[in-house]
């Protein structure tokens, strides 16, 4: 394998304010034993069991979490199925036992647990119950589940209370110094920048310090710190063994560690009187020698009669001399090592730089994750390089070598995004595009903005706000309320404004001044309208609180009619997550969710659709795309998805299958991307980010 990886493990307990010495009862370590199950061989497996409701006994907990060490290293397949039939083994288990003791009137028991595993490069976790993992690697801090602030999937279903549980899994890819916490729930309640900072402390024994003076009254966490087997840490803290003698041996080993240093380590910049004892005392044996041998010379050429006082204060002279020349030159050798300081720490990170890309270029290509895990150590390193010695030649050469290569593993093509127009105080979430008219709505200040285009649509012509598209606008009678969403007419060419009222407006994109507006019918009935989409005349209007898209059929130009639900019966889907939905010409309805699923329909009734293609750890839903543009024209269609977690617009075919993935240069400019809307005519993509609207040049096919 690409890269063999052990574990630093420590432990945290904490309860009613105060530190427990010994490891949490149900955390435990354990490698594959010999008799491990075919694919288990070189696993390491790590758990952590919570009480949840009652407290059972500490050999419960402690038992438990053998158990589940040891059924699964006698699971055979993936390591994704053996997580999960140990979950479900665990969980029937804890079921009956329940059941038996309810019926006797005895005490029951219900546990969280989350599980880890390291399968060469890769960590994958699985959690029941409210339990979490922080995982700390490539610079990037990923929290499972993904937002701690959200109750719903933070606290999920113990085990014990189900006949199945509710398992949640992930996969990680790792390397050489990434930090893994399994923990209770408590963790959630620290900020996420406050976990951040905290993991990227020095060494394991500083991270649990600060979550000990962070956690104040309540924890159960395991941490570890992922190393190379060469590399030789001040103490491994190993299962079984008491956090009080952990620390101790931590200091003992950091004290040793010290010391041997002090003979070869260089001070940091800044501090000048450690630079100063440094320089002098690395150079005092030397200057003593070159002292001895000068005085030598000088005593042989320059002999000292015995009798003789006034030659005695020659010679005097002469040695104050000898001392002071080396002292001079001692201390420009200092002053002048001093001033460099700074080069020589850019050549340390420059050696560094090298040395972490010549291993990138020696691991297997056909070895993916191994080799963006590589390149994407390189590229951590040339960052750092370059804040040191900004725009040096070799960094920035070596720094594009990886981001290169990393996007060519990725299928990511980089391209210039220009900012075609932008908004004072703006934020952007929807844009419709039509020819050379484009409509942008502000969020942030309930308008609408037009913008024409140059035929090329490279430019803007003219923009300027929909004086009616706008909140508190009066027209014919009707206050316009919050806007819920913009979209074209095909049939009248008009571009129409749904508020959450009901209240719609449809305007000429030529005469933004000649519009009509009116209420549609049972529109207090709605939860909460997102979206809106205007197909064969038709109006169909996005509830996701209210589980329905309503139905609007035209009498005339107007809706004069109730609305018919296009979901019936009960199997009607849930879309309290859904982000924004589209019809393309043959009646389908495409429907996005915030966790990057897309579901299809036609009549109401779900069609087949699935994304497909897509990199391992880039699919839609672990990037979590949170819009997407439909292209339905003859000319290159598909289907554009937007994620703002990874800064990246995916291209598919209309059925779902990946073609392109597309980042931006500077991925600063795409940080808040929200919207996006293709112009394959003019080889053209729109983005919104913020207050921006952005142009990307595309290669349609």
């Amino acid at each position: 394998m690409a890269f063999e990886l052990e574990a630093l493990v420590g432990h945290l307990y904490i309860v009613g304010g105060r530190v427990i010495n010994v490891n949490p009862p149900g955390a435990l370590v354990e490698v594959a034993p010999p008799a491990a199950a075919p694919g288990r061989e070189g696993d390491t497996f790590f758990v952590l069991i919570v009480p949840s409701g009652s407290i059972a006994p500490t050999t419960f907990y402690e038992q438990l979490a053998q158990l589940a060490a040891e059924r699964y290293f006698n699971m055979g397949g993936s390591v994704t199925i053996a997580l999960r039939t140990m979950f479900q083994q665990i969980n029937r288990d804890l079921y009956q036992h329940n059941l038996e003791h309810a019926e006797a009137g005895r005490q029951r028991f219900e546990t969280s647990m989350i599980a880890a595993v390291l399968h060469e490069d890769d960590v994958y976790v699985g959690r029941v119950g409210p339990v979490v993992s922080v995982l700390q690697t490539a610079g990037l801090t990923l929290t499972f589940p993904e937002d701690l602030s959200d109750d719903e999937p933070l606290f999920s279903v113990p085990l014990g209370l189900l006949p199945e549980p509710e398992i949640s899994m992930v996969r990680y890819g790792v390397n050489a110094g990434s930090r893994l916490v399994l923990s209770d729930g408590n963790l959630a309640d620290i900020p996420s920048d406050r976990i951040t900072s905290i993991l990227l402390e020095n060494d394991i024994e500083k991270v649990l310090q600060s979550l000990r003076h962070t956690i104040k009254i309540q924890s159960q966490l395991m941490l570890v710190e992922l190393v190379p087997p060469e590399y030789e840490g001040p103490v491994l803290a190993a299962p079984g063994e008491s956090s009080y003698e952990v620390n101790l041996r931590l200091g003992e080993a950091r004290m040793q560690l010290e010391t041997d240093a002090a003979e070869w380590q260089l001070p940091r910049r800044g501090n000048f009187g450690s630079l100063i004892r440094w320089g002098f005392g690395r150079l005092a044996g030397r200057a003593a020698g070159v002292l001895f041998l000068l005085g030598e010379l000088f005593q042989r050429f320059f002999p000292l009669p015995e009798l003789a006082p006034s030659r005695r204060l020659s010679s005097g002279t002469i040695l104050l001399t000898v001392l002071l020349i080396p002292l001079i030159i001692v201390s420009m050798v200092v002053l002048s090592w001093v001033s460099n300081l700074g080069e020589t720490e850019f050549e340390q990170c420059l050696g560094k730089l090298q040395e972490t890309a010549s291993l990138a270029r020696s691991i297997d290509s056909s070895n993916r994750r191994s080799v963006a895990s590589a390149w994407n150590a390189a590229l951590q390193v040339s960052e750092a390089c370059n804040v040191m010695r900004p725009n040096d030649p070799i960094v920035a050469s070596m720094r594009e070598e990886a981001q290169t290569l990393i996007d060519t593993l990725n299928n990511v093509k980089r391209q210039e995004a220009v900012p075609l127009t932008n908004f004072e105080n703006a934020f952007i979430t929807r844009l419709r595009l039509q020819g050379t008219d484009m409509y942008a709505l502000d969020d942030k200040n309930d308008l609408v903005y037009r913008i024409k285009l140059t035929d090329d649509g490279v430019a803007p012509l003219q923009q300027e706000p929909v004086p009616l598209m706008r909140l508190g606008a009066t027209h014919q009678g009707y206050t316009i309320g919050q806007i819920a969403d913009i979209a074209f007419d095909d049939h009248s060419g008009d571009i129409a404004m749904l508020d959450e009222n009901g209240t719609l407006m449809r305007c000429a994109p030529q005469f933004i001044l000649n519009c009509d507006v009116q209420r549609v019918l049972d529109a207090e009935n709605w939860e909460k309208p997102i979206a809106l989409t205007i197909w064969d005349r038709k109006l169909y209007i996005l509830d996701s609180e209210g589980g329905q898209i309503w139905r609007y059929d035209p009498s005339g130009s107007n809706y004069v009619s109730a609305p018919r639900e296009y979901f019936a019966g009960s199997a009607q889907p849930n879309l309290r997550n859904v982000v924004d939905f589209t019809i393309n010409a043959k009646g389908y309805v495409y429907v996005l969710y915030a966790d990057g699923v897309m579901k299809s329909y036609i009549s109401g009734n779900e069609a087949p659709f699935v994304f497909s293609g897509f990199n391992e750890g880039s699919e839609p839903h672990v990037v979590r795309t949170e819009g997407f543009y439909l292209n339905d024209s003859i000319f290159a269609p598909g289907i554009f998805l937007i994620s703002r977690q990874s800064r990246t617009i995916f291209e598919t075919t209309a059925a779902g299958t990946f073609m392109d993935s597309y980042q931006s240069f500077d991925q600063d400019k795409l940080e808040l991307m929200s919207a996006v809307v293709a112009y394959p005519e003019q080889n053209a993509l729109y983005v919104a980010s913020g207050n921006t609207i952005f142009r990307i040049n595309m290669e349609f096919q």
